[in-house]
């Protein structure tokens, strides 16, 4: 008996010491995660800290009002410098507005036809076509806007420079239609049927019901796309360093070479500027300026879209009871309208039978209309493959992959900047996933619900559509700077970790949208079989939403591995004759690619389209394995 209690005592404190030794790990593993959920907060302060310090020592040399108000931007001319902001801003803007003024009509009327006219078997086509134009590199449209649209557009101007905003700001137009098609499409679909209902119940036509019902009820969602693409606009590097030249020039003529902000910046990083002189500090306080106009539109944007959400979910709240005690679900303002709707319909039957014709007539153009809209981006990328295969299909083979870069276009090769790319590649992923998936853990898993988490869930979503170049010059000031003992300065090393930083949002965003689709079930499941967070975490939630993780990871890599403006940023090279290792100087393929296209001659361009070829299809080749573990994960859930 005595032998009975002595194991049943020893069991009991083996079980008590395990209990405390689970506990001790999920406190400790808490912790970690919550270290980790914390790092896109120091992010935000590391930029903000070095851009503002090296701004404040601009302006130790450079007067405010001088930065503000001259009309010349020669900030390399050591006898006489000139800083005027307005010059870079101007030709910012110029091609901000171009783009808007391209992408606004065909996102808009794109989404709307992926919304109401589009059928499921298309949709299923649309969306994943947009998604792969989105995710192609902007070195890439680089490429076409000088190689291919800007000689297009000669035809119609023969004015037109070699180097313009024209063409640059269509090409960025292209690019940003994506981001609005989306989320406009989301704004229109989160409309209540009803409403849609209510329309055609009133004798309206599909197209009708679209402009005077439809995109009225979401415009508070459309405005923020719009919001979101001027920002994404207003960032955007390669495209413009490309195509409209590094020629800072204060004019509002499109025909003609200009320098914006960020191509200033790249401009800058292309040569040799000493860390602490005023031209190092010019390109910090330049990045500043950019930063926060970026940042006031993504605020903006996000808050839009958040409002709009807002207001859409309680067009059918009930408001107030009428005097049969019944509920109303209409306020006054929308009784208003739709009493006026109601008279404008019915005050004249004869009138609304005579113009049958014409409203079908319309209703047909409106329908192609949106349907043009729609395939705008599948028709450009189509031209894109065709001229890319032209050009660079001819020069892709085994000497071309492997060889280093030479002085003789027809023996140069890819070697060297592809060993780059894997290298960055790999790299980002091994620093990216912990930190990314971790802290997703954290703020989905264990954060709860107030000010501080929705604070920093609105920073990571700011965070996600810095301008890369911003973080190029993080990684500059940060990495290659004041890390040099670690990462040896411009290396491999220190370009992954600027990669990480840039990648790191979508990782985590897209690992929450991925751990908050799993059912509740299987976590109340864990529960009731006595698991700990942790374990329930491990053993159901984290495998259950692999999938969607994996997914979030491969879009996040993609992106990462199609980067050029922050790789020139922190210092990748123009070639190099050998293959790098973590800690020597690099090149990778976006960046030969941008280096080639700087040059005249048709061979080393033709060079360009066929690394251009190698590196879509790594990109591609990332984002259809997304696409396919995407379906795959709702098809386990649905």
């Amino acid at each position: 008996m005595s032998s009975n209690q002595a194991d049943i005592q020893s069991q009991g404190s083996s079980w008590q010491r395990n209990l405390a030794r689970t506990f001790t790990i999920e406190q400790w593993s808490q912790r970690a995660l919550a270290v980790l959920g914390s790092i896109p907060v120091v992010i935000t302060l590391a930029i903000s800290i070095i851009l503002l310090l090296e701004t404040f020592l601009f302006f130790q040399d450079v007067p405010l009002w001088q930065f503000l108000t001259d009309t010349q931007w020669t900030p390399m001319f050591a006898s006489n410098a000139q800083y005027g902001i307005l010059v870079l801003a101007s030709a910012t803007f110029m091609v901000s507005v171009i783009a808007a003024l391209t992408a606004i009509p065909i996102g808009v009327l794109g989404a709307v036809y992926l919304a109401e006219y589009a059928t499921p078997s298309i949709r299923r086509f649309l969306k994943p076509a947009l998604e792969a134009l989105s995710g192609i590199p902007t070195v890439v449209f680089g490429y076409f806007a000088l190689l291919f649209f800007t000689p297009f557009l000669r035809n119609f101007f023969p004015e037109l420079s070699a180097f313009n905003s024209l063409s640059a700001g269509i090409i960025v137009g292209i690019l940003i239609t994506p981001t609005i098609s989306s989320l406009s499409e989301d704004a229109l679909r989160n409309v209540p049927k009803t409403i849609r209902d209510g329309a055609y119940a009133l004798g309206f036509t599909k197209s009708e019901m679209v402009i005077k019902i439809l995109i009225p009820a979401a415009f508070p969602g459309i405005i923020a796309s719009i919001t979101l693409a001027i920002s994404q606009a207003l960032g955007e590097t390669m495209i413009v360093a490309i195509a409209a030249g590094q020629n800072p020039n204060l004019t509002l003529n499109p025909f003609v070479p200009v320098a914006t902000m960020t191509a200033f910046i790249i401009q800058m990083s292309l040569g040799t500027v000493n860390f602490g002189s005023t031209a190092f500090q010019t390109i910090f306080t330049v990045g500043t300026v950019l930063f926060i106009i970026t940042l006031a539109l993504n605020s903006f944007g996000n808050w839009l879209t958040r409002r709009s959400q807002k207001e859409i979910s309680g067009i059918l709240t009930p408001k107030a009871e009428s005097s049969e005690g019944e509920t109303s679900t209409r306020s006054e303002a929308e009784e208003s309208a739709f009493t006026k709707t109601l008279e404008e319909r019915t005050k004249n039957p004869q009138e609304q039978m005579a113009s049958q014709p014409y409203r079908l007539w319309r209703e047909e153009a409106f329908r192609i209309l949106a349907l043009v809209a729609a395939f705008t981006g599948i028709v450009v990328l189509l031209v894109l493959f065709f001229d890319l295969a032209q050009r660079g299909l001819p020069r892709i083979d085994w000497q071309f992959i492997t060889s280093f870069a030479s002085r003789k276009a027809d023996e140069s090769g890819i070697l060297a900047p592809l060993m780059g790319t894997i290298w960055l590649l790999v790299l980002t992923a091994i620093f990216v996933i912990p930190i990314g998936v971790g802290a997703a853990i954290y703020l989905e898993e264990y954060y709860s619900d107030n000010w501080l988490s929705r604070f920093i869930e609105i920073n990571i979503a700011n965070l996600a559509a810095v301008p890369s170049i911003i973080y190029g010059l993080l990684g500059l000031e940060l990495f290659v700077r004041y890390l040099k003992p670690i990462t040896g300065g411009g290396t491999i090393l220190a370009a992954a970790l600027t990669l990480t930083v840039i990648v790191l949002p979508t990782v985590i965003i897209a690992s929450r949208s991925a751990l908050r689709d799993i059912p509740e079930s299987i976590r109340q499941g864990g529960s009731a079989v006595g698991m700990t967070k942790g374990q329930m975490l491990r053993h159901l939630v984290v495998p259950a939403a692999l999938p969607g993780l994996l997914t979030g990871i491969l879009l996040a890599l993609s992106r990462a591995v199609g980067e050029t403006a922050a790789l020139i940023a922190v210092g990748a090279a123009a070639s190099v004759r050998f293959l790098p290792d973590l800690q020597s100087q690099y090149t990778a393929l976006p960046v030969q690619i941008f280096y080639w296209l700087q040059e005249v001659d048709t061979e080393v361009q033709n060079n360009a389209a066929a690394a251009t070829i190698v590196l879509i299809i790594l990109v591609l080749s990332l984002n259809i394995g997304a696409f396919f573990l995407r379906e795959f994960s709702r098809r386990e859930f649905t």
